[in-house]
């Protein structure tokens, strides 16, 4: 019986440990826990890859077949634009946690 006691102290003790290091990041306030969700930037980050990447693609494609009514100048100018706003575009779904690329403003 002593025995069966002692595994039944062990395996609670056992469990309330590895309930407690399931949830690292809840604590304890006056009105009970409180949990804390983090956000996984994933989604955004593979979002803003696959618009990068199809810009990319298409400036060195404008580059190679130049536009007959644009002076380098002006797509030099309007690229960095693009490039500027999809990286404004990257901040604002970082800082409001979005899933994707919030729509371009211009």
């Amino acid at each position: 019986m002593r025995v069966h006691r002692h595994l039944k102290t062990l395996i609670t003790l056992t469990t309330l440990a590895s309930l407690a290091a399931c949830a690292p990041y809840g604590r304890q306030s006056q009105s009970g826990a409180e949990i804390t969700v983090r956000w996984d930037s994933g989604p955004l980050d593979r979002d803003y890859a696959r618009v990068h990447d199809e810009m990319v693609v298409r400036h060195n494609r404008e580059i190679a077949s130049p536009r007959p009514e644009e002076s380098s100048n002006q797509r030099d100018a309007r690229q960095s634009s693009e490039r500027q706003n999809l990286e404004g575009r990257y901040s604002r779904g970082k800082s409001s946690h979005s899933d994707k690329l919030p729509p371009s403003e211009q």
